[in-house]
């Protein structure tokens, strides 16, 4: 195949693949609603970094990355569903001690009229945690996310191997198409949810932290369970 051939192949596949909704789409969501663009942008970089890597593995390895993993699809779900649980739980937890704590605070002011709609207004908690972490420290965070679930590769594998690519251009080609792919749709989506992010109250950005978080649980759930 053509490197131009395979180019447009791996822009093909990389959007194909990075536009499917799941467990990382949804905490990129919410990394950039609550963080904002900046660092939604850098969180959406390490998924298409890790995109690339995958992708760059099963044009090198072709059929032989899918053959590896063949037969271990059910420990690797499960692995990806205990991650993926862990970081839903962990945020489930931050967002509940994030509440705690400005209820407290108002308790101890003396009840100043604020109103249950504060909650989360206040830079404190998983808030404050977010909004002051570098824009590196989201993109390695979602770089480890996204890493955890390897049977990405067996997908670009398989695309790989029935494109038949030929030589290391076609290969670096391939990956190249992917990895420009999977950034292109990962900026456009967590702009579009840092800037509405913006206009979201703070009581309205805490029930989107929760109701995304759970609905990560969900999907570590359905992953276990096959």
């Amino acid at each position: 195949m053509e490197p131009s051939a395979a180019l447009l192949a791996g822009l093909a596949a990389g959007l194909a693949i990075a536009m499917q909704v799941g467990a990382v789409s949804l905490l990129l969501v919410d990394a950039a609603v609550t963080a904002g663009p900046r660092a939604g942008v850098a969180a959406g970089m390490g998924v298409a970094a890790a995109d690339l890597g995958f992708a760059a593995i099963a044009a090198a390895a072709g059929g032989a990355a899918g053959a590896a993993l063949a037969g271990h699809e059910t420990e690797i779900r499960v692995v990806a569903a205990i991650a993926v649980a862990a970081i839903a739980i962990h945020g489930l937890v931050a967002i509940a001690r994030e509440t705690r704590d400005a209820g407290g605070g108002r308790a101890a002011a003396g009840g100043d009229g604020a109103s249950a709609s504060d909650v989360g207004a206040a830079p404190t908690g998983r808030t404050a945690a977010l909004r002051g972490g570098a824009p590196r420290a989201h993109f390695a965070r979602f770089l480890a996310i996204t890493a955890a679930n390897p049977l990405t590769i067996a997908s670009f594998a398989a695309v790989a191997a029935a494109l038949s690519l030929d030589g290391p251009l076609a290969a670096v080609a391939f990956a190249a198409g992917v990895g420009v792919a999977s950034a292109a749709w990962h900026l456009v989506l967590s702009l579009a949810a840092g800037h509405a992010g913006r206009w979201m109250t703070p009581r309205l950005r805490h029930g989107f932290g929760v109701v995304g978080r759970v609905a990560v649980l969900g999907i570590a759930v359905h992953l276990a369970l096959g």
